[in-house]
């Protein structure tokens, strides 16, 4: 089984079916991984001084996208969590046992509430009595769910409409998102309002992404996709600390969301009136390298082939292909999709149940292992899983355009898994657990900085200029699932088998993601597009023997 892309915008997948065929594998052209750095960086620099002002805008919009995600979410622990002044009492001493009656009727009591005399609970925060994680988690399932689907309308909304207005739109959807948490009168109210939080990430992130692409070109994608990730998780990083500054634990809805009002209101101004459309960037590129027309291009861009072996043709929307092929076909991208849902899988612990875990007591058999952190140690600890996730991607994209994604990847999901291990250490045996956590939030924010763009930059290795939005959405779509996934798998075990199990498994999950990448993952140029005539020429060439050839073309 081959898979190829073919020229002009269809999706090609050929399947020949003859023992005594054997086509050899399209030839492995590293040169494009191998340049000289400074030749690398002239080129960047070559394709940046066509479009620096939108290009910087893109940037522009990345970080406000990334502060909106951050002040969205911090505050989201404080917001609900378990009750100071009311205990559940299920561990009865037999002693305080003793039944009672009521009413006429004998009780006999096997649990009861624990009221603490002169406690006062904290305000605009959504209490429980026992506070369930796969509960208090859930704006990340929400969050996470929603972005996962809009990455890949994203993708197709980018390849029909153009980035402009799928941007833009980002940004208007975001508008019921801080009203609702700063009106909300139950928890689930504020949890769903990260529905919108899903759909503004998915729409304008994504977007950002398309732009820098097609302004710095698939050669350089590892660049530009690393200048884009580096640029919002750093912001991410940084916005924890000014979010943990100005928010309230008294009172977690109120400052934060304010500033969220804002930063809306200037994405819509700066998307619907300053940025420009870069899809005739992306059309230009794949002309010079097909070497078609760019109207040619543009006219044959949203339909691709299937071709059955009775020779009958379907026709279906390059977008659906995109999404088929990418998820399900190349064994490369699939292993790609998988390592992204797990690297976001840890991000949704990152962000749901470490931050849970790290800002209550620590209780285990009635024992307490160690006290709450404070809101500064929790988001310094974060810090350090932020600030080299946001750092180091920039500057690992463009050794991964130069060296290959296989090593990068592998490399960065195993320090990840390295992380995820010493934090569950730490957490199931220090009193104090400030410093185990910091290193191994650490070693999970190098793993992620290190593999994260490189990532992406391997799908627009494998897809053509033309549906390269697509396939991206489509990769981003797995990926962003893993937030999900991550905070609703992680918070099930953390109440049913624990959290020191929990994150075990997570540990467990990102080495297996490791080793399918090492495995099955392999390289391709990003300089050219294999080109469909020949396998024509290889199965004609095959017609004289006397077995048949079935050729699927997509």
């Amino acid at each position: 089984l081959k898979c190829f892309a073919c020229e002009a915008t269809s999706l090609t997948f050929s399947l020949v079916l003859d023992k005594h065929l054997r086509l050899p594998p399209p030839p492995l052209n590293m040169a494009a991984f191998n340049r000289d750095f400074s030749d690398g960086l002239q080129n960047f620099l070559t394709q940046f001084r066509k479009h620096p002002a939108q290009f910087l805008l893109a940037v522009l919009l990345t970080v406000l996208c990334g502060a909106c995600l951050k002040f969205q979410t911090f505050p989201m622990p404080w917001i609900a969590g378990e009750s100071k002044c009311v205990k559940e009492v299920t561990s009865v001493d037999s002693a305080h046992a003793e039944p009672f009656t009521f009413g006429g009727n004998t009780y006999h009591p096997t649990a009861w509430l624990e009221y603490k005399p002169d406690c006062t609970e904290k305000a605009k925060v959504f209490l429980f009595v026992t506070e369930s994680f796969t509960i208090t988690t859930a704006y990340l399932v929400f969050f996470g769910f929603t972005k996962a689907i809009f990455n890949f309308v994203t993708g197709v909304c980018c390849d029909r409409f153009g980035r402009k207005w799928t941007l833009t739109a980002g940004w208007v959807l975001a508008i019921p998102m801080p009203f609702m948490v700063l009106a909300a009168t139950n928890w689930w109210t504020a949890a769903v309002s990260n529905l919108f939080l899903g759909m503004q990430q998915a729409l304008v992130w994504s977007a950002t992404i398309f732009i820098m692409v097609d302004y710095l070109g698939q050669k350089n994608s590892g660049v530009a996709v690393g200048i884009n990730e580096t640029t919002g998780y750093t912001t991410i990083a940084i916005v924890t600390q000014i979010a943990a500054a100005i928010m309230d634990e008294e009172h977690p809805r109120e400052t934060c969301y304010y500033v969220v009002i804002a930063i809306i209101a200037a994405g819509i101004l700066l998307g619907a009136f300053v940025l420009k459309d870069s899809k005739s960037s992306a059309l230009k590129e794949e002309a010079s390298i097909s070497g078609r027309s760019e109207e040619a291009t543009a006219l044959t861009s949203n339909q691709a082939t299937l071709t059955w072996p009775s020779g009958r043709s379907s026709s279906f929307s390059l977008a659906k292909s995109a999404f088929v092929y990418t998820s399900f076909v190349n064994r490369s991208l699939m292993v790609i999709c998988f390592a992204g849902l797990m690297i976001n899988f840890i991000s949704g612990f990152a962000w749901g149940l470490f931050a849970k875990w790290m800002k209550n007591d620590y209780v285990v058999d009635g024992e307490i292992k160690f006290e709450e952190l404070s809101k500064t140690v929790v988001a310094n600890i974060t810090l350090c899983y932020g600030i080299p996730k946001g750092v180091l991607q920039w500057i690992c994209g463009f050794i991964g355009d130069r060296v290959g994604r296989r090593a990068v990847i592998t490399i960065g999901l195993s320090t990840c898994a390295l992380g995820l291990l010493v934090i569950a250490i730490t957490g199931e045996s220090a009193s104090d657990p400030t410093a185990g956590f910091a290193i191994g939030a650490l070693f999970m924010g190098i793993g992620t900085g290190i593999m994260y763009s490189n990532n992406l930059a391997a799908v627009c290795d494998h897809a053509d200029p033309s549906w390269r939005s697509s396939a991206l959405g489509a990769y981003r779509f797995w990926r962003d699932s893993g937030y999900a996934v991550g905070a609703l798998i992680t918070g099930l075990f953390a109440d049913s088998i624990g959290i020191f199990g929990s994150v075990l498994i997570t540990a467990g999950l990102t080495l297996l993601a490791a080793l399918l990448v090492a495995l099955v993952y392999e390289e391709t140029s990003s300089t050219e597009i294999p080109r469909a005539p020949k396998i024509a020429e290889a199965t004609k060439e095959s017609s004289s023997q006397p077995q048949e050839a079935d050729e699927i073309h997509l």
